[in-house]
């Protein structure tokens, strides 16, 4: 029997609190008259069903991506939680091990659901929590079939170096494991090494899946819509594994998601450029409540230590008391005295979060 999703379960254990901290995740934005009116010239439209999704959409992804057939390598789902779920159950089987560097997104429920089993492989802070070659080597046993990253990570911020990527992809092609990326943040990144694509490693190794949201990426999440990347022998597995799931996705969102994709973007660069600013001012403010932090290259959180306070489901009801809704790291495979803090919200919220955990 499943768990509820950690974050959505939490979210509604903290609803009820009085004088909550406002600290907000990814950005929840009208959609600019450009997306609007391209809904509205095919609302009324009658679409083909085509279960690989639009080609007008995948063609604009391809040419933004590098993707080079669009035809045989993309697949549009409904965002990319549906997109790994889909592609876990179609390329795994029953008894399947899959190597999951932690602390990580929610992958668990994705891999049990496949029937495989997920094999946690811990990174460390001092470490700035990249995931450890080594130990996911010693981790591979011969019912090993897969490689499962998130990239930039979710809840830590960190993105690999292209030399740390390319060691994970070298050792799934050793062992012959499939190395599926959830790469929704990828428009998050601060600073650092800089975003690398999993699939631009593709010459070492041609068995690599790559999951993507536009929730994240162009501020879409009430369209929920994503895509799976893959070279064409699996993408055609995760197609039949989708058309069992979903059968297609809606036109019309599609329809939004070209013109978000295509159209201009300066309306979510001006939201982008101010979370390295937010990013700064959440690690300055922890470190004056000494909290100890390793800061994010990216996304819209970080995970901080707060054992002080408590481990666990103890931490967050401690944090919840305070009006701070913050997911323990145990939910991420990962420490349980750490806790998941957001940033993409107003400034006022997090000097308001320093304030409360001093």
């Amino acid at each position: 029997m499943l768990d509820r999703l950690p974050a959505l379960a939490l979210s509604e254990r903290g609803a009820s609190r009085p004088d909550p901290v406002v600290l907000g995740g990814v950005p929840v934005l009208p959609m600019p008259e450009h997306v609007v009116e391209a809904v509205r010239a095919v609302a009324g439209t009658p679409f083909p069903r085509l279960s690989r999704g639009s080609p007008t959409l995948r063609a604009a992804l391809a040419a933004r991506i590098g993707a080079d057939d669009p035809e045989r390598e993309l697949l549009i789902t409904h965002g990319a939680q549906h997109g790994m779920s889909v592609a876990l159950r179609a390329l795994l089987a029953p008894g399947d091990e899959v190597l999951v560097p932690t602390p990580t997104y929610f992958f668990d429920g994705m891999v049990r659901m496949a029937g495989a089993h997920p094999v946690h492989v811990p990174a460390r802070a001092d470490d700035g929590w990249a995931a450890d070659p080594a130990a996911l080597a010693a981790a591979i046993t011969p019912a090993t079939r897969a490689l499962l990253l998130c990239n930039p990570n979710n809840p830590t911020g960190h993105t690999p170096t292209r030399g740390r990527l390319a060691e994970l992809v070298d050792l799934a092609a050793r062992h012959g494991l499939v190395v599926l990326s959830d790469e929704s943040y990828e428009r998050y990144v601060h600073d650092g090494p800089g975003y690398v694509p999993l699939q631009s490693l593709r010459d070492r190794h041609p068995d690599l899946v790559t999951v993507t949201s536009l929730s994240k990426n162009y501020a879409f999440s009430h369209w929920r819509v994503g895509y799976v990347h893959a070279p064409a022998p699996l993408l055609d597995r995760v197609h039949t594994a989708f058309e069992w799931d979903a059968i297609n996705v809606g036109d019309i969102p599609q329809a939004a998601a070209e013109a978000a994709v295509t159209g201009p973007q300066e309306w979510l660069d001006a939201v982008f450029g101010l979370f390295r600013g937010k990013r700064d001012l959440l690690v300055e403010t922890l470190r004056t409540a000494d909290v100890p932090v390793v800061p994010p290259t990216a996304g819209i959180f970080a995970l901080a230590d707060l054992s002080r306070i408590g481990t666990g489901r103890q931490l967050e009801d401690e944090l919840l008391t305070r009006g701070i809704v913050a997911l323990a790291g145990d939910a991420f495979g990962g420490p349980a005295g750490h806790a998941r803090l957001l940033y993409g919200g107003p400034d006022a919220g997090i000097v308001e979060l320093g304030r409360r955990l001093a």
